[in-house]
């Protein structure tokens, strides 16, 4: 079985990046569930800003 989780929480209101220490414990919390992640990828904008995160994992 396969998740895909898009990670968008930003870490201020005013900006779009991502809140990077809350995607990794995100990671963790998924991994202690059994999952193990096989990929991160990261979303841009038009401009080249990080906007999202796309965390694709198994089960094992």
């Amino acid at each position: 079985m396969k998740k895909v989780v898009i990670f968008d929480k930003a870490s201020k209101w005013w900006h779009e990046t991502p809140n990077v220490e809350l995607l990794n414990k995100q990671i963790t919390e998924i991994e202690k569930d059994g999952w193990r992640v096989i990929s991160i990828n990261s979303n841009t904008n038009l401009f080249g800003t990080i906007t999202s995160f796309r965390v694709a994992a198994v089960i094992w």
